[in-house]
């Protein structure tokens, strides 16, 4: 589906025509919904396999929480590191608390010594 999709929408020697896209995250309490998971939820969304120029992502936290508040501020950080890693390696899922906890051999098909000493940053 994919393969389709960019043939459709991405031709060499022309620019983009994926539309841009804007995508709304909402939280209200960091009790029912803890940081964590909004922060894994916005660095999925940025590290997204889409043209970064037209993505955009919005977090609104109803609640003025500054639990919340700190922990996007760490997530915006971390995010520096992580959509490039992401996208210069493909990573799937790209949810960083779901890559790191499944039990796969992520080195076994990556040879790249590059892999292996940004990866182990990234943890």
């Amino acid at each position: 589906y994919l393969d389709r999709l960019s043939l459709r929408y991405e031709r060499e020697g022309e620019p983009n025509m994926l539309a841009p896209v804007d995508i709304f995250v909402s939280t209200v309490d960091p009790m029912k919904e803890p940081p964590l998971v909004t922060g894994n939820t916005l660095l999925s969304i940025l590290a997204m396999d889409y043209p970064v120029e037209k993505i955009s992502c919005y977090l609104s936290d109803d609640g003025a929480s500054m639990c919340t508040f700190e922990a996007m501020s760490e997530t915006a950080e971390f995010a520096r590191k992580w959509v490039p890693f992401c996208k210069k390696y493909s990573i799937e899922p790209r949810a960083p608390e779901f890559y790191f906890a499944l039990k796969i051999d992520y080195l076994k098909d990556k040879v790249q010594p590059t892999f292996v000493k940004e990866r182990r940053a990234m943890k």
